[in-house]
C-alpha cells in the first residue's frame, strides 16, 4: 500500500519533470526563433548599410564638405553622395528601432543614435535634405527626426571642423 503510495507520487513527479522539459524546450525553440529573426533583420540592414557606403564611393569627404563650407557649389554627383550619406543615419535609426521591436536593442541607444543626427545633418545641405525628407507620410521616426534637429542651427559641422583647424577658411576646390 505505501509503495503504491510512493509509485503514484514518484510517477506524479516523472511527469511534471517531463512537462516542465517541454516547456522549457519550448521558451529555448522561441528564444532561438527571436534570436534567429534578430539576426536576419540586422544582416539586412548591414547589406543595406554596405550599399549606402559603395553608393557614396571613394571619397565622399569632398562633397561634405562642400556641403558644409560651400552648400550653393553642390553640383548632381554631391546631391548624390549626400543623399547616401545622410540617408546611411536614417538607416541607422531604422536598424535600431527594428532591433528595439525584436527585443535586442534599448531605447536609450535608439536616443543616442538620434541625437547623432545634429552632427550627421549639420550643415546647410542636410537642413536642405531633412526638409525634404520629412515631407513624406508623418510616422514615428520622421517625428523623432523633427524633434532632434529642431533646434539645430545646422551649422555644428563647420563649427567643430573650424575648432580644429589653424587657418579656418578652407581653399577653394
Amino acid at each position: 500500500m505505501i509503495t503504491d503510495k510512493l509509485n503514484r507520487w514518484f510517477t506524479m513527479l516523472v511527469n511534471l519533470s517531463v512537462l516542465a522539459g517541454i516547456v522549457l524546450v519550448a521558451v529555448q525553440i522561441q528564444q532561438n526563433t527571436d534570436i534567429t529573426k534578430a539576426q536576419m533583420a540586422n544582416e539586412y540592414y548591414l547589406l543595406d548599410a554596405q550599399l549606402e557606403l559603395t553608393m557614396m564611393g571613394e571619397s565622399p569627404a569632398q562633397s561634405l564638405e562642400k556641403a558644409i563650407y560651400f552648400p550653393d557649389e553642390l553640383n548632381q554627383e554631391d546631391a548624390v553622395i549626400l543623399d547616401r550619406y545622410f540617408n546611411f543615419g536614417i538607416l541607422q535609426l531604422q536598424r535600431i528601432r527594428k532591433m528595439i521591436e525584436l527585443g535586442v536593442a534599448d531605447e536609450e541607444l535608439y536616443q543616442e543614435r538620434a541625437e547623432y543626427l545634429n552632427w550627421h545633418l549639420g550643415n546647410e545641405a542636410g537642413r536642405r535634405w531633412s526638409t525634404n525628407y520629412v515631407l513624406g507620410e508623418p510616422n514615428e521616426l520622421y517625428r523623432d527626426i523633427e524633434t532632434v534637429l529642431s533646434g539645430s542651427d545646422f551649422q555644428i559641422n563647420k563649427q567643430v571642423l573650424d575648432a580644429m583647424l589653424a587657418n579656418p577658411e578652407p581653399e577653394r576646390l
